[in-house]
């Protein structure tokens, strides 16, 4: 009897279903007892070992299986693994990892998932992929790992691709919460906690096209996030990068074409975001709010395009070493700057047309090649401002005694402030200098300007103030008038004096 091709197919298909239902229904779930490698080495592909409360030795799984744990601990030897995996299609789950080597090691496996489980003072790192890809690292905790000697990782990934590192806490560990070297790609390392490390998120070598997205990254005694050695086609998004030891986002050795858009980088002691060591560059920068760093934006490479980025609250908002761009095509346009205060009457990619459009009429200049030619208008973010002074009196005779007084808002607090004077009338007369003092229960400041070896005629005095983080305001506060006493001469006077 000739059998046709559907019914074949149809047969075909039968069996294969059949088989799948086999292997279904052979499942087993086993409960371990006190050994624990036991019932794993026992335990058949698809089945699954539960694991109640207690402590287990180190174990090894070189099977598909699923391990779960309820309160169930492991303590491994400090040149052991907790729990090795050799295999594909491990489920770990459900335990903590104390001691060891490592934690939690896989080599050569794909398509694992290991969640919720926590791993701790582990020598070298908690948890490891190597050659391994496709995994999924979800809820798991990596803390306090590679603490002694050369011990430096929360979470690990070495020559693995195609991720997924989820949900997880990697904080207090000896160098790096999650670190990628080398040669790691596509992976996905999202809504993370990466805290009280040296580093928060780190590639080194040749790590391209992976999603960093969502991260916190906070207080890391180096870096937020750092890429190094030809890591490209990054995306970095969302992350909330803030109050990091050095720098926030550090992109160094030719890691180039990288798209970091839509973070909140705040707080980093020196910069906010650092670009650093060519040759490449053509990294995007978009969308970021950039504050509270000795300087927000430092770039030495060439190639970058940086637009539509809030930068305030910086002592120096940008510094640029190469050719770089900091705006887009109009009407795209450039960033928000806090301390620039411009106007906009006009609009147009040459700012000529009358009327306003949301962008300042004149460039913002980063340095005698560098500006952004569209800055966004909005209110300024001023850390250090002066709000009020005033000169009593303003017009005086020679010899009298004038006092200067000045209100000022500061974030950080005032570190240093003084005046000092400009003769209008005389250009080479001395400045006089005016030290200011702040009033007690107020925010007012207070000076005394001796006049008696002043020259005559209007007098400029100009007030100068520094705050505690670096910020400088200078600016001109009036004019004071001296009208000469009589039978007196200045400059008499003042050879006396010399």
């Amino acid at each position: 009897m000739r059998i046709s091709a559907d019914l074949r197919l149809i047969l075909g298909a039968t069996a294969i279903l059949a088989s799948l239902l086999v292997m279904a229904a052979s499942a087993t779930t086993y409960q371990a007892g006190p050994d624990l490698q036991a019932a794993i080495d026992g335990a058949e592909p698809g089945d699954t070992v539960l694991a109640g409360p207690g402590l287990y030795e180190e174990v090894e799984i070189a099977k598909s299986i699923s391990l779960v744990g309820t309160n169930a601990r492991i303590r491994a030897g400090e040149r052991d693994i907790g729990i090795k995996i050799t295999a594909d299609d491990v489920t770990v789950s459900g335990f903590t990892v104390e001691g060891g080597f490592y934690g939690i090691h896989l080599v050569g496996s794909d398509n694992c998932t290991i969640s919720d489980n926590s791993v701790t003072g582990s020598v070298q790192w908690g948890i490891g992929l190597v050659f391994s890809d496709d995994n999924r690292i979800e809820k798991n905790i990596a803390n306090y790992n590679g603490l002694g000697g050369e011990g430096w990782y929360g979470i690990y990934l070495s020559n693995s691709n195609r991720n997924l590192i989820q949900k997880n806490v990697a904080s207090n560990n000896g160098e790096y919460g999650i670190a990628l070297f080398p040669s790691c790609s596509e992976n996905v390392i999202r809504e993370n906690t990466a805290e009280d490390n040296d580093y928060g998120i780190y590639a080194f070598t040749d790590c391209d096209a992976n999603l960093i997205m969502k991260n916190r990254l906070s207080r890391n005694k180096n870096s937020g996030i750092k890429l190094i050695h030809g890591c490209s086609a990054n995306q970095i998004l969302e992350n909330d990068i803030s109050e990091n030891g050095v720098v926030g986002l550090f992109l160094q050795s030719g890691s180039g074409y990288n798209l970091i858009r839509g973070n909140e980088i705040a707080g980093n002691s020196k910069f906010g975001v650092q670009i650093q060591e060519g040759p490449d560059g053509n990294n995007t920068i978009l969308e970021n709010n950039i504050s509270g760093s000795q300087k927000g934006i430092f770039v030495d490479t060439d190639g970058n395009t940086i637009y539509k980025n809030r930068i305030f609250d910086c002592v120096i908002p940008a510094e640029d070493r190469g050719a770089n761009q900091w705006y887009a095509a109009y009407p795209e346009g450039g960033n928000f700057w806090g301390t620039y205060i411009g106007t906009d009457e006009f609009g147009g990619p040459g700012q000529n047309i009358s009327g306003s459009d949301g962008f300042a009429d004149l460039p913002r200049i980063i340095n005698e090649r560098a500006r952004d030619l569209y800055p966004i208008m909005g209110d300024a973010v001023l850390p250090l401002v002066l709000v009020d002074a005033s000169i009593h009196p303003a017009r005086a005779t020679i010899g009298t005694q004038v006092t200067v007084e000045a209100v000022l808002e500061s974030r950080y607090g005032v570190a240093q402030i003084s005046a000092r004077t400009r003769s209008l009338a005389r250009p080479s007369e001395p400045s006089r200098y005016i030290r200011m003092e702040k009033r007690p229960g107020d925010d007012v400041y207070v000076g005394t300007l001796q006049t008696a070896l002043m020259g005559e005629g209007r007098h400029k005095i100009i007030l100068s103030a520094k705050d505690a983080k670096g910020y400088e305001v200078e600016e001109e506060i009036g004019e004071l008038e001296l009208s000469p006493r009589s039978g007196w001469d200045f400059n008499e006077a003042l050879s006396k004096q010399l």
